[in-house]
């Protein structure tokens, strides 16, 4: 069932071997080794990442307003108290905004194409004896110099719980809000799009633009409407809207057989195509992908377990195309667990490829130009930094190229830009929050 397997890739051991071996050897020996160690590793001894820049740490720990992105030339920052924009190629800080009045910002969302954050913060007028986030501003950041360019009321019965990932969203050149419809507003200027019903019976969620269709959540139900509008029993709904118009186009019931209960935890993977996981346990165990065709029709689910072990879904380690599903995996053999990458057929929910990571789990992933970029990371009791970056055709799952790192590697999230891999971690006060690395 496998398009690509690394079954039989050598150890980590047998690569370190090598490089001893190396070490030790005559000199006349040197080209009959280093041949000998790429037959077996598929790469030259030396090959590896070194650190080419690194932002300082933090001074304190950010519960709140966390993300990271890269747009363009601009590599961003947010966190409750400013957002900073360095540049990618050196690691220098470009710009700095703080919200006025000193007022924290709640939640941070993306149009990556069009250079915008999005921020949820309070309202500048906020008495300073108010002792929770209000959360009540929407405002907009020019990625490329930081400068605020508008800002707007959040709806005051947009907070329902688990059913709202972030008050605001961004995406295809809009902003989308939520109350008790969707309403749209164009993300460079502000100005209002469109307001959007949704059907009967149902209470919008997360929403995800983008330039096909904007993607949501619906809690929708017959019962009688909680406190906060959802109502009684009210089951999970994935629904596209015209992004010209806000017209419904379509909505549909995750579940099958069996209903998903609008309080899972669930967030919009993708929206073109669109892709949702859903989780049923609070230990993220239990659960599945579920995707969607153009005109609604569901395809078949990617539980998180399966024969291919059990799915990551941390939004960091998943990645979507127009056709598959990329994701990491753990699974249980020999005494142990292994870690491999995986691809699956959006359309069937097959399993399309699934390459192992020499039993390392896997930090971040990135889809970019047909190829998929893995960080893992090293064991814990091993006495020198072991992380590897692993590269791979999109289309197979073959190695194309696997690397060692210097220097111990943590992230939350990895970009790439003109050769170099930025590992972000935009929550951690004890970290740089983030570190480029080049080829060597």
């Amino acid at each position: 069932m496998a398009a690509g397997t690394n079954d039989d890739a050598p150890s980590r051991g047998g690569r370190i071997g090598c490089m001893l071996l190396m070490g030790g050897a005559a000199v006349v020996l040197i080209g009959s080794v280093t041949a000998g160690c790429l037959a077996l590793t598929g790469r030259f001894p030396g090959d590896s990442m070194d650190i080419a820049w690194e932002t300082p740490a933090d001074s304190k720990d950010s519960e709140h307003g966390n993300g990271a992105w890269l747009a363009g030339d601009t590599l961003v920052r947010s966190r409750f108290d400013a957002v900073t924009g360095y540049d990618p190629g050196t690691g220098k800080r470009v710009w700095e905004y703080r919200p006025p009045g000193r007022s924290e910002i709640c939640t941070a969302e993306a149009d990556t194409d069009n250079a915008i954050l999005l921020v949820a913060r309070d309202d500048e007028k906020r008495p300073a004896s108010a002792k929770r986030e209000l959360c009540t501003t929407a405002a907009a950041i020019d990625m490329k110099n930081g400068r605020e360019i508008w800002h707007v009321p959040i709806p005051a019965d947009s907070d329902n719980g688990r059913l709202h990932q972030a008050p605001v969203t961004a995406g295809g050149g809009l902003a989308v809000l939520a109350d008790k419809g969707l309403r749209a507003v164009d993300v460079r200027t502000g100005r209002s799009r469109w307001t959007a019903a949704v059907p009967k019976n149902c209470v919008p969620g997360e929403a995800a633009p983008a330039e096909r269709h904007v993607a949501a959540l619906l809690a929708c139900g017959p019962g009688k409407p909680r406190s906060n509008g959802i109502p009684e029993d009210a089951e999970l709904h994935a629904a596209a809207f015209d992004p010209a118009t806000g017209a419904l186009l379509w909505s549909t019931p995750l579940g099958d057989r069996e209903a998903v209960r609008w309080d899972v935890r669930a967030s919009v993977v993708s929206a073109d195509p669109l892709v949702v996981s859903a989780s049923y346990s609070g230990d993220s165990e239990i659960g599945a992908y579920y995707s969607f065709g153009e005109d609604g029709r569901p395809h078949p689910p990617i539980d998180y377990r399966g024969d291919y072990g059990d799915l990551n879904d941390k939004m960091s380690v998943a990645a979507v195309d127009d056709t598959r599903l990329y994701s990491l995996a753990g699974y249980y053999k020999k005494g142990g667990t292994r870690h491999r990458a995986v691809a699956f057929d959006l359309a069937t929910g097959q399993l399309a490829w699934r390459t192992d990571l020499d039993d390392q789990p896997g930090l971040g992933l990135t889809l970019q130009d047909g190829t998929i970029t893995v960080l893992a990371r090293g064991s814990a009791t091993s006495p020198v930094p072991d992380e590897d970056l692993y590269v791979f055709d999109a289309a197979t799952g073959k190695e194309r190229d696997v690397r060692d790192f210097h220097d111990d590697v943590s992230a939350e999230t990895i970009f790439e830009y003109q050769g170099l891999l930025i590992a972000a971690r935009p929550g951690y006060a004890s970290d740089p929050p983030f570190t480029a690395y080049e080829r060597s």
